[in-house]
């Protein structure tokens, strides 16, 4: 998301000048927000800084300036559906500003709203006349309508005027890609990254066609220098992360999470992260390595993703000695999370009494709670109860139904109680549902073993969901 480098001063200045009870009627609160803003920013605390700013426009919600620099930090951290939203709200208070209108045709044609994105593309030409993002709409939307000669020709269109322009030059790649022309676009963008290093866009598409072709070195090689570009990019750490443990490079998959797992991370990115640990770092040093990003977390919230990763992967004390202090009965709002995953802890140290106590506890208060649900299903599968197990992990599908790992435990829990039939429904329908993750694929490849020609469908769909989903969200 391209602004203005000065933006974020200007807001800053904005925001101090706005509040000064000279200038505004402001009250206590929104001074409080402009604070903690100012404190979290500073320290580099995004989710502190996001919380701070939703604060803030909540209470002065007709200053655009406050959604611009909300939007900025969405884009940031890869929320793109809410960057959208506060964009278009700061495009609604000012519908003047050329930089916000091109950052909501630009967040527009991410969220796939293409006619909304030609909408607004033909009220900057009004604004900006010649502004290249009209024809980069005009590309993109012939890309998504599979019209990739027209795609092409409208980013050559944009190249021949200005032959570095990163837009552009992605959209090309893309189109290449679509036509068969890999090699072509690998060079293009090689070129585009040699005239041009800081081209964070063209960088992320040469590391996604190496993704693609699993070539996991390379993406390691290719993606790494968008963390110190980008050091808020939350998917390329996922995506250098993975891609450094798939490649058994353990050491730079350490580095580079241990810099992104700041004290404040937010608790998705943290789970993420622990995620791609639990699948592809069977090593004690992850353990390790955990234990001391929980004692330094700055939070309940990152305390207790820490604390449900230890106790899963062979640390249940320490997941009891994390959660305890934020949990406890009677089971409320505040501590049902903290609650499940103590429960969780438990049931993994043996204390399988106090934790199906206190898993029915926090399903009674929240039936939807994930934590509790999908403990308590294992704790079901371990003791041999298939069929409670199997009502659990039913539940917990509809509450996260793009979770593989949910999937993959309500499949065990039917093969557990001898329904294979079931079973293999369960991951052909996440199969569908999930497209291109590796986990399923890997179950079913297992399902399918010794049946060459099933084997050999099942690899052709996958490559075919893979590609479909690696470049998706890129523009």
């Amino acid at each position: 998301m391209r602004m203005p480098r000065h933006l974020t001063l200007r807001v800053a200045a904005c925001l101090s000048a706005a509040l000064l009870p000279s200038a505004c009627t402001s009250d206590a609160r929104a001074r409080t927000a402009l604070s903690e803003y100012q404190a979290a920013a500073a320290a580099n605390d995004l989710s502190g800084a996001r919380r701070a700013l939703l604060e803030l426009v909540r209470i002065k919600d007709d200053v655009p300036d406050y959604w611009v620099e909300l939007g900025k930090l969405q884009a940031s951290m890869g929320n793109y559906n809410d960057a959208y939203y506060a964009f278009t709200r700061a495009y609604e208070l000012d519908r003047s500003n050329v930089d916000v209108l091109r950052a909501v045709v630009q967040l527009a044609m991410r969220a796939g709203d293409f006619g909304m994105a030609k909408a607004h593309a033909e009220e900057l030409e009004v604004l900006s006349p010649g502004d290249p993002w009209v024809k980069l709409t005009n590309g993109w939307s012939a890309f998504t309508q599979a019209h990739y000669a027209e795609a092409l020709d409208a980013a050559n269109a944009i190249l021949a005027n200005a032959p570095y322009d990163p837009s552009a030059t992605v959209l090309k790649a893309r189109a290449l890609v679509a036509m068969n022309r890999e090699n072509d676009a690998m060079d293009l963008l090689a070129k585009q990254l040699h005239a041009q290093p800081s081209d964070a866009s063209s960088r992320v598409m040469l590391a996604k066609i190496y993704l693609k072709q699993e070539n996991w070195p390379k993406v390691v090689e290719v993606g790494t220098p968008l963390l110190s570009a980008t050091q808020n990019d939350q998917n390329s750490a996922l995506m250098v992360i993975e891609a450094a443990l798939r490649s058994d490079n353990a050491a730079a998959a350490r580095q580079i999470s241990l810099k992104v797992l700041t004290p404040g991370a937010d608790p998705p990115f943290i789970a993420s992260i622990l995620d791609l640990w639990g699948k592809y770092w069977p090593s004690a040093q992850r353990v390790q390595d955990t234990r001391a990003l929980a004692n330094r977390a700055s939070g309940a919230a990152q305390k207790l993703v820490y604390a449900s990763f230890l106790s899963r992967f062979g640390s249940p004390g320490d997941g009891v000695r994390l959660s305890a202090p934020y949990a406890g009965v009677p089971v409320n709002a505040r501590n049902a999370e903290a609650n499940a995953v103590i429960a969780d802890a438990w049931s993994r140290a043996g204390n399988v009494g106090a934790a199906k106590s206190r898993f029915d506890a926090v399903i009674a208060f929240d039936p939807g709670n994930a934590t509790a649900l999908r403990g308590r299903a294992e704790m079901e599968l371990r003791n041999g109860d298939a069929a409670a197990a199997i009502v659990d992990a039913q539940k917990l599908v509809t509450v996260l139904p793009t979770s593989d790992q949910d999937r993959l435990l309500l499949a065990r829990s039917y093969a557990a109680a001898g329904k294979n039939d079931w079973a293999t429904r369960t991951l052909w329908s996440a199969f569908q549902d999930i497209p291109g993750d590796y986990p399923i694929y890997a179950a079913l490849l297992q399902v399918r073993k010794g049946d060459s020609e099933a084997t050999r469908d099942l690899q052709e769909e996958f490559v075919r969901q893979r590609d479909a989903t690696v470049f998706r969200g890129l523009l």
